[in-house]
């Protein structure tokens, strides 16, 4: 199987699982909030971020494996790939070790911080539980999963993701409508996760029998993790910091309030996120493979796709996002939700984070580390110091600011470096020619269609005037393209043309 096909179905199944994921997680999330309060959800909310927090342990040690195997996979050289996967298993037995220790011990701690009318051993279990099935993801599946990941197979991974959601999700629901305990909540989705790393690692072993590990391990062929650590730990103040500072200060009230526009925006990102990072690995194979000039075309490609799929989504998301959010939270009286400066703020925010995610990609995929690390150091100082001074000025409002300001920052620092830098072009006007007419297009296009859209008050008519919007942005942009920028349109048209005429010639055959 190519590296195209790989791509394309790791992004069909990473897009499958974003949707059940995200449409299952606030089918779920509103039955919590209706039935368990507010309160527990902000809790269930905090925990996931306190995880992510914890996760910083890693290090990026798995991005360094992933590169480190892309040269000994692609030769058949087992001999090394048991070597880098031997280092692998002691490394993860090791960091799942500690992240137990320290995940126990933050539990204990952030129990008695957090602001939750909740009794404390609802909080405490909830985040040991928590704690617990990602130790064991640790301990057990990630290095299996790296494996399968830098051989493009994700999507064996996504399919088996997808099962054990669903799974899971009904579950859930069925104890919510027979009024069982809040934990029983927390306690099925800790099984599943723990199930998931079993059936990843028992399919591992029967695809990859030659693996051994008891081979003498090869620390040294992992480069990097160091400053990959910088980008995990930038990560982290990213996305776990503003929960966890409301829930400690505000409040888990408040929490569940970010967190339900957050998980919208969170499925948005995440259906990008799927398109934008299946060919990840073939982007890191291609630079291993190719020429610099051949890896530049597609890189190109690879820029302009992400900056129009994430526009379409984007100006769609910020036309429904309020009439949703209305709709999700009808009859729910403990806490108001419609805050267009939550909205406003976290569309932005998403929309700088994801165009420069092919740079950072590449910069990551080329092996560039310590490029990166600088990069991201920088953003991490100046995150934090913007983050103090927003706490004191404008509360948590002043905090989500501060990550749209650094966000701002990475976009410009990565996609320079890239284009001016690794690639020695000059090629940074072009790509704002890409970016500012989609944008101003965009920007358009939201302000039309938030005046001309009809009341909606049920979700049926919501996924169809949904529909309907996507559709309009999606046919909009493509004909804007096709006069500002033909040529890449055009070669975008040919290469998804050819990949789907192959496809149909080998069913015709088969």
């Amino acid at each position: 199987m190519n590296k195209s096909k790989k791509s394309i179905y790791i992004a069909l199944s990473s897009v499958s699982l974003t949707l059940i994921n995200g449409l299952l997680g606030l089918f779920v999330t509103r039955l919590i909030i209706i039935n368990y309060g507010s309160d527990f959800n902000g809790l269930n909310s905090t925990v996931n971020q306190f995880i992510n927090m914890l996760l910083i342990i890693e290090g990026g040690f798995t991005l360094a494996t992933s590169v480190a195997l892309f040269k000994p996979l692609g030769e058949k050289n087992h001999k090394m790939v048991n070597a880098i996967m031997t280092a692998t298993r002691k490394t993860f037995f090791k960091i799942g070790l500690f992240f137990l220790l320290f995940g126990f011990l933050g539990s204990i701690i952030y129990t008695k911080l957090i602001n939750s009318d909740l009794p404390w051993e609802i909080v405490f279990f909830t985040f040991l539980m928590t704690v617990v099935s990602t130790a064991f993801n640790l301990l057990y599946a990630t290095k299996y999963r790296i494996l399968l990941q830098t051989e493009q197979r994700e999507y064996i991974i996504n399919i088996i993701n997808i099962g054990t959601l669903i799974l899971s999700q009904i579950l859930i629901v069925i104890i919510i409508f027979y009024n069982g305990h809040m934990l029983l909540v927390r306690f099925i989705t800790m099984v599943a996760s723990i199930i998931n790393s079993l059936i990843i690692g028992y399919i591992s072993k029967k695809n990859y029998k030659y693996i051994n590990f008891s081979a003498e391990p090869n620390f040294m062929a992992i480069k990097g993790t160091k400053d990959l650590f910088i980008q995990k730990f930038t990560g982290m103040l990213y996305s776990s910091v503003p929960i966890i500072y409301i829930s400690a200060t505000v409040g888990t009230m408040y929490a569940s309030v970010y967190a339900v526009y957050n998980s919208i925006f969170a499925l948005i990102k995440s259906l990008i996120y799927s398109l934008v990072n299946a060919p990840r690995m073939g982007l890191g194979q291609l630079i291993a493979e190719k020429e610099e000039r051949y890896i530049l075309k597609i890189f190109y490609q690879y820029e302009f796709v992400v900056v129009n799929v994430t526009l379409c989504l984007l100006s769609t998301g910020a036309v429904l996002i309020i009439p949703f959010i209305d709709l999700y939270t009808k009859g729910i009286t403990d806490i108001e939700y419609e805050n267009w400066y939550i909205a406003i703020i976290l569309i932005a925010t998403v929309f700088f984070e994801i165009i420069h995610i092919p740079s950072g990609n590449l910069i990551n995929m080329s092996g560039n580390f310590n490029v990166g690390r600088k990069i991201q150091t920088f953003a991490s100082i100046v995150l934090i110091i913007l983050m103090f001074i927003g706490n004191m000025t404008f509360s948590f409002y002043g905090i989500l600011g501060a990550v749209l300001i650094t966000s701002i920052l990475l976009a410009i620092l990565e996609i320079g470096y890239v284009h001016k830098i690794y690639f020695k072009s000059n090629a940074v006007p072009g790509f704002l020619r890409i970016v500012i007419p989609n944008l101003i297009l965009s920007i358009i296009l939201v302000s039309i269609e938030i005046i001309l859209l009809p009341e909606i008050n049920g979700y049926v008519k919501f996924f169809l005037v949904g529909f309907i919007v996507l559709v309009i942005n999606g046919m909009l942009m493509v004909l804007f393209n096709l006069i500002i920028n033909k040529s890449l349109t055009i070669e975008i048209y040919n290469r998804v043309s050819v990949l789907t005429h192959n496809k149909l010639q080998r069913n015709t055959s088969n």
